[in-house]
């Protein structure tokens, strides 16, 4: 690690996606006393907290993220279009920016293989971009989103009182919601002390509350005592080929892969206890847990 002074090590952020995840960064940033300066694409509507700086960038010209990213110290990226990425990498190295931190937020990375499914392959690239660009970086670990997750396309209809799983639903996993997500980044950023090497990449692995599939149902069922919950359980197998049938839907076999990788335990961002929890470097961070997600989402029911 890098040597660092009493004054703060990252004063100005540039955040690069404000969609499904990126909405709940920039008033965590600015709170967190970061001036924050969020990318547009051209014709973005979007309205951003008061204190906000806005740049309207072309993700295909390096001269205009050059441009924006100039007196940037951290670079936080939240895209869907991993190309995009790329490039922004490149000018982030450019413009002198000393922190990246790809588009991860999410289950671990570093180990992902070819067999993995192909839309997380540009994080894999990603990791080599960034060794090449000469940038540090800090990967963002935090499981699945729950608020996104409990729904009928990932097995979750609780509305129909039917829940279907692949394998035994027993595996623990970390559960995150975006905006905790958002406010420890933010923390961080705001309170990191050095930068880690080159090639070295430090990783926040934070979890809101470790639960597995059935803890979730379980969860539902004492909040919902008079709901009948019926629980499917499908074979490992089938959710596998699934995932693998990316010429039959691209999105279909992605949700698949999330169901049966989650349930092989690459849910947990410590990694089956081989790293440790981050969460203790903000004692204060409160996260919100599942059973809460599960009460807001289906007060209705």
């Amino acid at each position: 690690m890098s040597s660092s002074s009493s004054l703060p090590l990252i004063k100005t952020v540039a955040l690069a996606g404000a969609g499904n995840l990126g909405a709940f960064f920039p008033e965590q940033l600015v709170g967190a006393g970061l001036e924050t300066t969020v990318l547009t694409r051209a014709g973005s509507t979007k309205s951003f907290p008061a204190g906000v700086k806005v740049k309207e960038v072309d993700y295909s010209s390096p001269s205009s993220l050059e441009s924006a990213l100039a007196g940037i110290d951290a670079v936080v990226a939240t895209l869907m279009a991993l190309d995009a990425q790329a490039e922004l990498i490149k000018a982030a190295a450019k413009a002198g920016v000393k922190l990246f931190v790809p588009s991860e937020f999410g289950n671990p990375s570093t180990e992902l293989t070819d067999d993995d499914h192909p839309a997380l392959a540009g994080k894999r690239t990603a990791h080599d971009q960034l060794n090449e660009a000469g940038l540090p970086a800090l990967l963002v670990w935090n499981g699945p989103f729950p608020e996104t997750t409990f729904n009928p396309y990932l097995g979750f209809d609780f509305a129909n009182e039917k829940v279907s799983i692949y394998g035994s639903g027993r595996t623990p996993i970390s559960w995150t919601t975006r905006l905790d997500v958002a406010r420890f980044t933010a923390h961080h950023l705001a309170s990191l002390a050095s930068l880690p090497a080159v090639g070295d990449p430090s990783i926040l692995r934070i979890e809101g509350t470790r639960a597995s599939f059935l803890d979730v149902v379980d969860t539902f069922r004492a909040l919902h005592p008079s709901r009948k919950v019926e629980v499917e359980h499908l074979p490992l197998e089938e959710g596998e080929r699934a995932a693998k049938d990316v010429a039959g839907g691209f999105v279909p076999s992605l949700l698949a892969y999330l169901r049966v990788v989650w349930e092989k335990g690459q849910g947990k961002v410590d990694q089956d206890g081989r790293a440790q929890l981050s969460n203790g470097l903000w004692p204060e961070w409160n996260p919100k847990t599942v059973e809460e997600v599960l009460k807001e989402q289906t007060a209705e029911l």
